[in-house]
């Protein structure tokens, strides 16, 4: 059997419209002498208008048919997509049974469309078929620009959510969507409620409902599926939250990062101001700097700062201070550093790294060396976003921009 057929004369016929989608009455082929001309549109065999006990409207194939698709299909199967014909009607699509693609690639067991060209193809799928039989269907559809959302009512579907996908169940005298539908409640994917199969297509087609690839984990299913059916507040929930997860993770790696460079500079620190005081000329230095203006005032700050005695270090003249002095403890430990001076080029990444004060004898040189030091940071998270863009891409050390223009 079949809901559709071919007439001679009015070309292609849909029993389950009330014109037959040309305009025509049922009585017009039904039942008419001589018989109408209709022919099969899968096969080309011909074809009889017939009407079931329960005045279900439908075409069968004259005797001695050959092999045809449509009519090994089970009445399940043309039931179903009757009721997938009339859910989509009712959503306000446009809807056509059994319509194939170019070339006779793939047929759409019902094919929605609206005004402006959207096309989906509601798909009855009873028989057995594996997931990849299934995938390269919905990828065939897909190529021409048809959405393929395939239904089941088998209690086990093997194949369920590896496409856009759901099974159905009988409730009484309807049929119902049952699964793979969910909500997401902040954490997890949590089952919706059973509906109407009219409902879950009209939601579909409306876009009330979409296919969707969960990040986050699936609780109380029997099975988790690669795709689901949510609502798309559901679906940009689920994206928030995970965007603001990775916000924590980079966060809390860049903290861990800064607090390695923390430790590296210090150590750095600690080490020069070591070495330094193995050499006796460099105490001269030392004593020299202490009588620099404003630096008994920084000493004294630091040393309300740590609440420690506080002394200009033997490391003076360290190029990591950018020319400023560095103020230590009695055992040597760096505290601040005393009037680092902005250079041509951005601050030293030491400085930006070890973490501690900068003191200044007036506001106006802390001014200049805080613009310097934000471009510093600037250049550095560019440099740092560079290596990361490089690493991810397999290229590291980046390749070389193109040459830049001599100055004249």
């Amino acid at each position: 059997m079949s809901f559709t057929a071919v007439h001679a004369e009015r070309g292609r016929l849909d029993a389950s419209l009330p014109d037959l989608g040309c305009g025509w009455d049922w009585s017009a082929i039904h039942q008419v002498r001589p018989p109408a001309p209709l022919a099969c549109r899968e096969c080309g065999h011909g074809m009889h208008a017939k009407v079931s006990p329960l005045g279900l409207r439908f075409f069968a194939h004259a005797p001695g048919a050959p092999t045809c698709t449509l009519a090994e299909e089970s009445m399940a199967h043309h039931l179903l997509k009757l009721e997938l014909a009339q859910a989509a009607r009712t959503a306000g699509w446009m809807a056509e049974l059994e319509v194939s693609g170019p070339d006779g690639r793939w047929r759409a067991d019902v094919l929605a469309s609206t005004a402006n060209s959207r096309r989906v193809a509601l798909e009855a799928q009873l028989a057995s078929i594996t997931a990849a039989e299934i995938r390269a269907r919905t990828q065939r559809m897909g190529a021409d620009g048809v959405r393929a959302y395939w239904f089941s009512d088998r209690s086990r579907i093997a194949w369920l959510g590896a496409v856009p996908s759901v099974r159905l169940a009988r409730q009484g005298e309807g049929l119902v969507a049952v699964e793979p539908m969910a909500r997401f409640t902040g954490a997890y994917w949590d089952p919706k409620p059973s509906i109407p199969l009219s409902e879950f297509v009209g939601r579909v087609l409306t876009s009330r409902f979409v296919s969707h690839a969960p990040r986050t984990p699936q609780r109380h299913v029997v099975r988790p599926v690669t795709l689901l059916w949510a609502h798309p507040k559901c679906v940009l929930a689920e994206a928030k939250k995970l965007g603001d997860e990775e916000k924590q993770q980079r966060a809390a790696q860049e903290e861990q990062e800064r607090a390695e460079r923390l430790g590296y500079a210090r150590q750095e620190a600690a080490l020069a101001e070591r070495t330094a005081r193995s050499d006796p000329d460099r105490a001269a230095l030392a004593r020299h700097s202490a009588r620099l203006p404003g630096i008994e005032r920084a000493i004294a700050q630091a040393a309300d700062m740590f609440l420690t005695r506080v002394a200009v270090g033997w490391s003076v003249g360290d190029s990591r201070y950018s020319s400023g002095v560095p103020l230590v403890n009695d055992r040597g430990t760096l505290l601040a550093v005393f009037d680092p001076l902005p250079l041509a080029g951005p601050c030293p990444d030491f400085l930006l790294d070890v973490g501690l004060p900068m003191l200044f004898p007036t506001e106006e040189r802390r001014e200049r060396f805080e613009e310097h030091r934000a471009t510093g940071e600037r250049l550095r998270r560019l440099r740092q976003q560079a290596i990361a863009a490089a690493l991810a891409d397999d290229e590291w050390p980046p390749r070389p921009g193109p040459p830049q223009p001599e100055s004249p």
